[in-house]
């Protein structure tokens, strides 16, 4: 198929090196330049806004950052909605159902919300988990690239309501989101008593209480290298809209509130563009202070 991606983030790159792997033609764009540039090396084509890169697709995805990247880069000057024609228009970002409902009616339908659990490397590996709502369809339409990124096992299609998979994904983060800040308490607490890493690392990456989305980041946790690819500041402002989800359903979430202000205050610390495990360095500044501060700083200069 002839397909585009917008969105050359970490996520946006590793679906394009996928869909090309698949044996699609793959036309791509980013607002920074040249950020694509090995892809294009592999047979990727470029493209100068997101109009000219949907022009050329049967099918285009966007992974971008937030709300407003989304709506801007669909319905902005030379915005995909401009270009899309009869194409089918798949967003893979994470951003509140009112969004997928406003870029849905942008596009006249012709959408489908595709927002991705698992890292950009379980993308590579076709092991992340695609969570699908909209026209079925235009799901049908696009199958073949489903089919590229991941096995049916693999790719959850929820209903035909497009605001169903970003619900889900904001709620799925929650969880996520909520685990790692107590993860982060439970690790710092092992070690101000004297745990050894390596038992700590040990006896919880077996633990059944432990979940597997949490257990990848235990290691990087105990360690305090935080290098991996959910920035703080992105997981801050995905508890923002799980939290404002449900308070317009009437269910006020005193935890979520909590959890949010730990990674909006790991982003404000310097830690904004590392992993969201970088919330256990707040417990360990709590605990020691300024003993914790060199530390820290060692950790943010790996980081950077």
């Amino acid at each position: 198929m002839r397909l585009a991606v917008l969105g050359m983030g970490r996520m946006g790159h590793a679906l394009t090196e996928r869909l090309l792997a698949g044996g699609h033609a793959i036309t791509v764009w980013n607002r920074t330049p040249h950020k694509a540039d090995d892809l294009v090396a592999k047979g990727a084509r470029s493209a100068a806004t997101p109009a000219e890169a949907t022009q050329v697709a049967e099918v285009t995805f966007m992974s971008l950052a937030d709300d407003d990247a989304v709506r801007e880069v669909v319905s902005g000057p030379d915005g995909a909605a401009t270009g899309l024609g009869d194409g089918v228009l798949v967003d893979a970002s994470t951003v509140s159902p009112e969004t997928s409902a406003q870029v849905a009616r942008a596009v006249s339908g012709r959408f489908l919300a595709a927002p991705i659990l698992g890292a950009p490397a379980a993308v590579l590996s076709g092991d992340a988990v695609y969570i699908i709502s909209g026209p079925h369809e235009l799901y049908e339409r696009v199958r073949p690239a489903f089919e590229a990124l991941a096995d049916e096992g693999h790719r959850r299609v929820v209903g035909e309501d497009p605001t169903l998979a970003a619900t889900l994904k904001l709620l799925s983060n929650y969880l996520l989101l909520s685990g790692i800040a107590i993860l982060a308490e439970t690790i710092a607490t092992a070690q101000a008593v004297g745990l050894a890493d390596d038992l700590i690392s040990d006896y919880f990456g077996h633990l059944p209480l432990v979940a597997p989305a949490l257990r990848n980041r235990l290691d990087d946790m105990v360690s305090g290298d935080h290098k991996g690819w959910f920035a703080t500041r992105l997981g801050a402002k995905d508890l923002r809209l799980a939290e404002g989800l449900a308070r317009a359903h009437g269910v006020p979430l005193p935890l979520a509130e909590a959890v949010k202000r730990r990674y909006e205050q790991a982003a404000a610390e310097g830690w904004g563009d590392a992993d969201i495990g970088a919330v256990v360095e707040l417990v360990r500044r709590g605990r020691t202070g300024s003993a914790a501060d060199g530390a820290i700083s060692g950790a943010q200069q790996r980081v950077g």
